[in-house]
This record gives structure tokens, C-alpha cells and sequence, in this order.
């Protein structure tokens, strides 16, 4: 028998893979929390859930709940939580990843991949050569896109934490910010430094990604006094998005979750 357009399919056990949700931690503990807006619409109308049905969630703190459905509507979904958890999918150091802005909407899905490759923290902002862009006001509309677009990415690929998206600022900021940090690397095309990575990475690495004009000598200058590390990738000339998930692609890979000591424990076979 189908199941109908749009729901979800039961296997013969009974059991189904989980549509996933965002709720706020603060309606976490609420005594009946609720679903509102898009997602609520996306519920009742296009996936047909209806009472009795469950749902995971996530509140984008680590946290992951199984949720019934009390009473469901296109405006309102009701739910009574029945399970909580912890989500096991974030990556065992803290990336920070300062991106100097680039033009058009090149940073809407920028940010919806790096959220994917596990970046816990996003930093826009202005460098020498950045293309100059809208005032205040545009750019608190873009932060909201920015992290609407990280709540999306995180649904998508079942994360546990939303990364934090720090409003923009200027590279003196950048440099302040990066004290607090274990391992700081800063990409340039015109460095003839090969990328390196040190043995021990520590838990908090910064990364800094330049404009499409790239950085200015006196910036990287700056950088290195704060004891940036300097590092290419590679001999072609890279768009700055395409350098910015190189750069978090291989810190992933030799330190984080994506590389083979995460995967020989997934898989005992593989060396």
C-alpha cells in the first residue's frame, strides 16, 4: 500500500527514517512546544503528518529530541517530546573561519557549505580589496539570510550544533579574535609557503580567506605578527570560495572527522 505523496516510506518493520526539524532551546522545555511558520506548512502539508506521528529535532546546541505529534496544522504543530539525546556529529576541534566578503551572493552558499564541512564558527569581513557593499542596513539583512541558511544546511546534514555567525567586522578584528585561538593560518596566493599543517593542531584553529582581489601585503604583514602561519594551495589560482573549502576541507581531513583514522574506526577494515 502507498504511503501517499510526499510521507515519509515504512519499511516492514514498521519504522521510518525521521523528518528533522530546528526548535529553539528555550521551547525545549516548554510543556507542549510548537512548530510555526514554513516548517509547519512544510509538516502538515507537503510531508501529510498528522497526530500521532513522529519527528525528530534538533535545538543546534548538540541536542536531539523524538518528538510526537500532538495536533497538527498548517500553522501549528503541537508535540510532546518523548526522547532526548546527544548528536554525535560535530568534529573534535573548533574551526573558526574568517572570510573577507566577496561580491553578489557568493557568501549565501558559501556559508551553506562550510556549515556542511563542519565549521563552528563564521567571521565575515571587510579586508583592503573587499568590493565595498551595502550599509548597516544590508548588512543585517544579509546576517539574518546568513544564518537562515545555517539552520537549513545543519537539517540537511544532520549536525548537532548551528555555527555561530559573528556580525561583519574589519581585519583588526579578525587579528583580535585570533588570540583565543591554538593554530591560525592565513591563505595567499602570492606566498610561495606550501600548506603545511603542524602535528598537533590544537583544539581552536582560525582560518582567514581574502577577497577576490586577495590580501594586500601590509595585511598579511599584520597577520603574521599575531603569529598567523602563511600557506598557498597549491600552483593555481583558486576562486576565494573554492580556497575557502580547500582550506577547511584539508584542516577536516588531517585533524578533524574526515580523514582515515575517522574512518578506520567507522570501518575496522579499511587501513
Amino acid at each position: 500500500m502507498r504511503n501517499g505523496p510526499g510521507r515519509p516510506r515504512r519499511n516492514k518493520k514498521n519504522t521510518m527514517t525521521l523528518r528533522r526539524f530546528y526548535i529553539a532551546p528555550e521551547a525545549v522545555d516548554q510543556e507542549q512546544p510548537e512548530i510555526t511558520g514554513t516548517d509547519a506548512g512544510h509538516i502538515s502539508r507537503v510531508l501529510r503528518l498528522a497526530a500521532n506521528d513522529t519527528i525528530e529535532l534538533f535545538d543546534g546546541t548538540g541536542k536531539g529530541y523524538r518528538a510526537r505529534i500532538v495536533t497538527a496544522s498548517p500553522r501549528r504543530i503541537a508535540l510532546a517530546i518523548e526522547a532526548s539525546f546527544p548528536l554525535q556529529s560535530e568534529s573534535p576541534i573548533h574551526i573558526t573561519l574568517a572570510q573577507a566578503m566577496l561580491k553578489d551572493r557568493k557568501m549565501d552558499g558559501l556559508i551553506r557549505q562550510l556549515t556542511e564541512l563542519g565549521v563552528d564558527c563564521w567571521m565575515p569581513f571587510h579586508a583592503a580589496r573587499s568590493v565595498p557593499s551595502s550599509g548597516a542596513k544590508g548588512l543585517n539583512k544579509r546576517l539574518a539570510r546568513w544564518e537562515k541558511i545555517a539552520v537549513e544546511a545543519v537539517k540537511q546534514c544532520r549536525r548537532g550544533r548551528i555555527p555561530q555567525i559573528l556580525p561583519v567586522s574589519d581585519f583588526a578584528s579578525v587579528l583580535a579574535a585570533s588570540e583565543s585561538c591554538d593554530r591560525k593560518i592565513l591563505f595567499w596566493e602570492e606566498t610561495n609557503q606550501a600548506f603545511a599543517l603542524p602535528k598537533q593542531p590544537g583544539r581552536r584553529v582560525m582560518l582567514v580567506l581574502g577577497p577576490e582581489g586577495g590580501f594586500a601585503p601590509r595585511e598579511v604583514e599584520q597577520a603574521g605578527a599575531y603569529g598567523f602561519l602563511t600557506a598557498g594551495l597549491g600552483p593555481r589560482i583558486l576562486r576565494a570560495e573554492t580556497a575557502a573549502l580547500a582550506a577547511i576541507t584539508l584542516v577536516q581531513y588531517r585533524f578533524g572527522d574526515m580523514g582515515a583514522r575517522r574512518l578506520a574506526t567507522a570501518d575496522p577494515s579499511i587501513g
